[in-house]
């Protein structure tokens, strides 16, 4: 297994493996390019790959959040790995990638996870991670 930051080229297999979480993948293929190309050209995120024999298997998405009252942190906003991948350490080995961007950048890193991820919660504390707090999420459609 290889890992690697994520190219132009990867962005259809990053969308069709995050389809496997119920992310819907209603967006073209083009729209798939721009969101990666933005991510890829951001000094402040971070896309990495996880490749075995030439496919893509799993990918991570952190990003460097700063904030105007409290200290910044590294933030794992996206980790999904391919159904037949699942559970061979490829999602560890992403997050590793995250752990030593944080500690590069001498921050924490922090991850949020759906309360019905059961099998997340339980990762990611296999990982050392442990819980900070509970939240609400409130949203806005998106403006036409």
């Amino acid at each position: 297994m290889k890992i690697r930051k994520a190219q132009l080229q990867d962005a259809k297999a990053i969308a069709d493996i995050a389809s496997a979480l119920g992310y819907q993948s209603s967006s073209s293929e083009t729209l798939a390019v721009k969101r990666l190309n933005r991510l890829i050209n951001s000094c402040n995120d971070q896309v990495w790959v996880a490749e075995l024999n030439g496919q893509l298997i799993g990918w991570l998405h952190a990003q460097h959040a700063f904030r105007a009252a409290s200290t910044d942190f590294i933030e794992i906003l996206g980790l999904s790995v391919s159904d037949q991948a699942r559970l061979k350490g490829v999602g560890r080995s992403l997050v590793e990638m995250a752990k030593e961007w944080a500690t590069d950048e001498q921050v924490c890193l922090r991850v949020r996870t759906n309360d019905i991820r059961e099998g997340a919660k339980t990762f990611y504390s296999a990982l050392g991670f442990s819980s900070a707090k509970t939240q609400s999420v409130f949203q806005i459609e998106h403006f036409v």
